[in-house]
């Protein structure tokens, strides 16, 4: 908390310091929350498969345009997780029994979390630069991480190229099962870039192509996973290679169909060098309301993927040079339906800010066993 404080505190006095009169200041918090339940989780230490979990996350996002080239932005979370079953992900694993020792859980079987992220964007005649910077913090895991991303403007802003390049700087602190403790933080560095095209093709229609190339290096293990190497008493850690190369490429069609209603319809294709190959088709429908103050959209996913070369569902024979059980590695199919609402009703005169009200409801389910309710609400002010 104490991070997210000064971070806010910065970044306000920064903004009293370089606000003009053009200024204007969007802040929004968004609220989530995840109930997650499943029997599927190969990794969970105590042999159950309970996958259970619950999260909640407020983040604060934070945006002001300071002239006609120019906005500076950022955004701070703070957010707590358990799982249901302590000894499934938390206990045995020292994810929150260690934490509850030491006095960091608001709750004994509690994680907590704290990041924040900043940037500013800038844009130059048919140039817009974003260098962006963040960085959080848990039990287990810490992250520092920053990037630049450039957009090129052409044909009256008509088409537009990006491309980006970010880096983490990464440390998890892993569970040794055996030794019933915390081994020390272990380095994970992630390398990716990215780039996109996107062209208006007529009053109606948007279409946008683009690719990414990501590298990890380093500690790229689960700090919870544990394998079978025996009975159901007998677990490890999971081990996995040092290096994973992950590739995509993505495509989206937009278009009008009324004044009042879109159609989206968006593709990705995922390969990384773990052979998982991912399909995902996503079709959206938008659709305005109340002279264009509220907007509905409706959405449904269906998400495709291999198994993992690494992935073992049954047990090892003791310890081997690469062994995991996690079940986002295995062979799964996952549909996900949802909506999303969100209305700006009109101010009265001499109102201090504009608001706007959301949230969203999402269902998700996947071939081997797992789902999940997904909720979020948000409230928006604009000054």
């Amino acid at each position: 908390m104490a991070a997210i404080r000064r971070f806010l505190f910065t970044l306000s006095l920064a903004l009293c310091l370089a606000r003009s009169a053009y200024a204007k200041t969007n802040m929004e918090l968004i609220v989530n929350s995840v109930y997650q339940s499943g029997n599927g989780g190969k990794q969970a230490f105590d042999g159950t498969g309970d996958q259970a979990l619950t999260l909640y996350e407020p983040v604060l996002y934070i945006n002001s345009q300071l002239d006609h080239n120019t906005s500076v932005f950022g955004s701070a979370v703070f957010d707590t997780f358990t799982s249901a079953s302590g000894k499934a992900f938390d206990s045995d694993t020292g994810a929150s029994e260690a934490a509850g020792r030491g006095g960091l859980n608001l709750i004994r079987g509690w994680q907590t979390r704290a990041g924040f992220d900043a940037g500013v964007s800038k844009r130059y005649g048919g140039w817009q630069l974003t260098p962006t910077a963040g960085y959080s913090s848990e039990l287990s895991y810490k992250s520092v991480h920053g990037g630049l991303n450039a957009q090129r403007f052409f044909a009256e802003d008509n088409f537009v190229a990006s491309a980006g390049f970010f880096h983490y700087a990464d440390e998890a602190k892993p569970w040794d099962v055996a030794a019933a403790k915390f081994t020390g933080f272990k380095p994970k560095t992630t390398n990716s870039l990215n780039a996109s095209v996107t062209q208006i093709l007529n009053a109606r229609e948007i279409v946008l192509a683009g690719i990414s190339y990501t590298r990890q290096g380093g500690f790229l293990e689960g700090t919870r996973n544990t394998v079978s190497t025996g009975t159901l008493t007998e677990r490890a850690n999971e081990v996995l290679p040092q290096r994973r190369d992950k590739f995509s490429a993505n495509a989206r069609y937009v278009r009008g169909l009324r004044e009042d209603l879109a159609f989206h319809l968006d593709y990705r294709y995922y390969a990384d060098s773990w052979e998982i190959r991912a399909h995902t088709l996503e079709p959206s429908l938008a659709a305005s309301f109340s002279d264009e103050k509220g907007l509905l959209r409706v959405h449904y996913r269906r998400y495709s993927q291999t198994a993992a070369e690494y992935y073992r569902a049954g047990s090892y024979a003791g310890i081997q040079p690469v062994m995991t059980s996690d079940s986002d590695l295995d062979k799964f199919t996952a549909d996900e339906g949802g909506l999303q609402l969100s209305y700006a009703p009109e101010g009265g005169e001499g109102d201090l800010a504009e608001w706007t009200w959301g949230g969203s409801a999402v269902y998700y389910k996947r071939s081997n066993d797992l789902k999940a309710v997904i909720l979020q609400f948000s409230v928006a002010a604009k000054f």
